[in-house]
């Protein structure tokens, strides 16, 4: 018989988006282990069932900025899985790029996949009553959001529109007994900042993560403060954004 710790998800359904790599793939594997029943989302199916979590899991091909899509996913899922008890909302987009080669079309598509593409879900997820009560939501903002950096505006604005958006849904869904936190990461060795790490120099690399005093973070780091928060331990907080990073923001 598993632990507590092992078990203390059996018999809940969480949904992850961006789950087939990364952060994303971190928390599925973690809430797999801890008895999570997950649904898992992102743009490849086949990576998705790659993953290689064994059944009841369920998995599905979405574009997380087509409403339509989504509009036609949610009800399926409701009708293949039931009521969801949480949302883990890691689907993201990065950039690294000065302001002056910002573009209108540019901006658009990172506020699509960061902001539109998590509270767009959400409002649909409300509207279809996929929500079991006591039911937990997680967003993920960065550390960005707070700490300013050259080249990081539009992503950093981005992230702190999903800051402010967590504080409103907070109190807007708790008369449903709904809790809304992010979490909000430094420099994680993934996939994602691999590609943005790759356009500094090494001295540059090296700068930024002697501002991380427990240097930078993994994937796994991310999830234990994602499945806390999912978790009946964290029953009592809500509108927090929870930063995971090292030491970065107190440097």
């Amino acid at each position: 018989m598993g632990s507590k710790a092992e078990s203390r998800f059996e018999g809940k359904r969480i949904l992850v988006t961006g789950a087939s790599s990364g952060i994303g793939k971190s928390c599925a594997l973690r809430l797999a282990q801890e008895g999570a029943e997950l649904v898992l989302l992102g743009r490849q199916e086949t990576s998705l069932a790659a993953l290689g979590i064994e059944s009841p899991h369920h998995h599905y091909k979405v574009d997380l900025t087509d409403e339509n899509s989504v509009k036609a996913l949610l009800p399926t899922i409701k009708k293949d899985v039931g009521q969801l008890h949480g949302l883990v909302l890691a689907a993201g987009l990065h950039s690294l790029r000065p302001i002056m080669m910002e573009s209108y079309s540019d901006l658009a598509k990172l506020f699509g996949v960061n902001v539109q593409g998590s509270l767009g879900f959400l409002a649909l997820s409300v509207k279809n009553r996929i929500l079991a009560e006591n039911s937990a939501v997680v967003f993920f903002s960065s550390a960005a959001a707070s700490k300013g950096a050259p080249g990081a505006v539009a992503y950093a604005a981005s992230k702190g529109a999903i800051e402010a958006a967590t504080r409103s849904l907070a109190l807007e869904l708790a008369a449903q007994r709904v809790r809304v936190n992010a979490v909000s990461p430094g420099v994680v060795r993934t996939p994602m900042s691999e590609g943005m790490l790759a356009r500094l120099t090494e001295e540059q690399v090296v700068k930024l993560e002697r501002r991380h005093p427990l240097g930078f973070g993994t994937p796994e780091d991310v999830a234990g403060a994602v499945t806390f928060l999912l978790s009946s331990d964290a029953r009592w907080i809500t509108g927090v954004v929870l930063p995971v990073d090292g030491g970065f923001g107190a440097a």
